[in-house]
């Protein structure tokens, strides 16, 4: 079976192609082609795709698109890990979850000594409906028709597994990036901008705090200058490599990860691949035959169905009890259970702002540490978080410096409306001042 590993990118779309037999997989050759617009780049694709015909195609989204979430969980099931993601990421999205969708990407699990013997990582990738209904429409405009939709980043991941680093290392191609250490791959994302290097700095300096590893070296899976002279300038050894499969060399590593891509896919639900070529009468009697079967399975559950449903609104009556009580030991229950749980939960919102939501003290100061010109010289020497306020107090250099830290931090999207309250001339020629900032309720 030939598969193709179809990557797009900005200005460059690249497709390798492998065949997968019984006892071995090869790599049979790699198509790129640059292009100005997406009208170019739809003449490009249908005209390389005219030998596609009968392939399995796994086509990629660029991954900067894509918003992501860490979690770990008990167990390993693909299944489970399926039906719990949505609660453990709800509470964290900016969106709702009926305007996206959701797909996990099981990680390495950890050795002996990790700090998570026991969970599983699993990566939340969330996209967009409407950015994948986009995407999909741009691809139909070709006459191509992905049974596979996944981040960039997933070819990245899978190109990572067969490539061998010691310590922590980070693999770079384009856009996308993998950590790994040792055998174990930690991390798979993308960083998206107009100034690429700062990207990447910030990118591995989040990696590193958030797995408390120095990244000790990194490999440049295609040619980039400009990234590999910023790491050098980190201190950070760079190697470029040329990733080897079956004896042949990838020009294109990623669309060749996205060839062997088997665990991930975000077309389901209302996205599900269907084949393209299902004739009129296929459907037609597709159609009569599901309502023959449902007009039987309606006779014969007739006289069930009351019986039925009866049973499962006790059934799930007791549960919603029992998960009220778990959740409330010592409150009495009095009405229905589901309203008394979301009364609490809108009180503990009210009593604890943002914090109530999820975010952290540090994730607010990241985006005030973030939001000040760099530029501008200040001191900070009260940080009073309550509820959706935020109060800081400091000293800067001028009271230029107090106007250019406002405009910025009231881009934040974190922040609702900032105010300065206070600012005076301070005996060391230093404008001391007090800010008040509000905070939305989903940062």
């Amino acid at each position: 079976m030939k598969i193709i590993g179809l990557k797009i990118e900005k200005d460059r779309f690249s497709a390798t192609v492998i065949e997968k037999g019984l006892r071995q997989t090869e790599l049979k050759e790699t198509v790129s082609r640059t292009f100005a617009t997406d009208a170019e780049l739809v003449d490009i694709l249908r005209e390389t795709a005219r030998d596609w015909s009968g392939t399995r195609i796994v086509a990629s989204i660029p991954g900067c698109r894509f918003s992501q979430r860490l979690v770990h969980f008990p167990f390993a099931d693909r299944k489970r890990i399926e039906k719990a993601l949505p609660f453990e990421v709800e509470d964290n999205i900016p969106f709702p979850l009926e305007d996206i969708e959701l797909e996990p990407l099981v990680l390495d699990k950890p050795g002996k000594d990790g700090d998570k013997q026991k969970e599983i990582p699993v990566l939340g990738m969330i996209i967009p409906k409407a950015m994948l209904r986009q995407n999909l429409d741009l691809l139909a405009s070709a006459e191509i028709d992905p049974q596979v939709i996944v981040p960039s980043y997933i070819g990245l991941y899978f190109v990572s597994k067969m490539i061998s680093v010691e310590g922590t290392a980070l693999l770079i191609d384009g856009n996308d990036l993998c950590l790994k250490s040792g055998p174990i791959v930690k991390a798979c994302r993308s960083y998206a901008g107009l100034q690429t290097t700062a990207g990447v700095r910030h990118t591995l300096k989040a990696l590193e705090t958030e797995f408390r590893e120095p990244i000790e070296k990194a490999y440049l899976l295609s040619e980039n200058a400009g990234i590999g002279a910023e790491l050098a300038d980190l201190g950070i050894a760079v190697e470029r490599l040329s990733p080897d499969f079956h004896g042949k060399k990838a020009d294109d590593p990623v669309s060749l990860g996205l060839a062997l891509c088997e665990q991930t896919n975000f077309r389901k639900n209302e996205f599900a691949y269907r084949l393209a070529d299902i004739g009129a009468r296929k459907r037609r009697n597709a159609l009569i035959i599901a309502g023959a079967v449902a007009a039987i399975l309606a006779l014969a559950n007739i006289g069930t169905k009351s019986y039925l449903t009866e049973s499962r609104y006790k059934t799930l009556d007791r549960e919603i009890k029992e998960i009220y009580h778990q959740a409330l030991p010592d409150a009495k229950l009095v009405g229905d259970p589901v309203d008394q749980l979301r009364r609490r939960l809108g009180d503990a919102k009210k009593k604890y702002g943002v914090i109530g939501s999820g975010t952290s003290a540090l994730d607010i100061m990241k985006t005030v540490t973030e939001g000040i010109p760099k530029d501008v010289r200040v001191s900070f020497q009260e940080f009073l978080l309550e509820g959706d306020r935020l109060k800081l107090q400091g000293e800067a250099s001028s009271f230029e410096s107090l106007d250019k830290m406002k405009s910025e931090l009231q881009k934040a999207p974190s922040f609702a409306d900032v105010q300065v309250l206070d600012t005076r001339m301070g005996v060391d020629n230093k404008v001391k001042f007090r800010f008040d900032i509000k905070l939305r309720q989903t940062m």
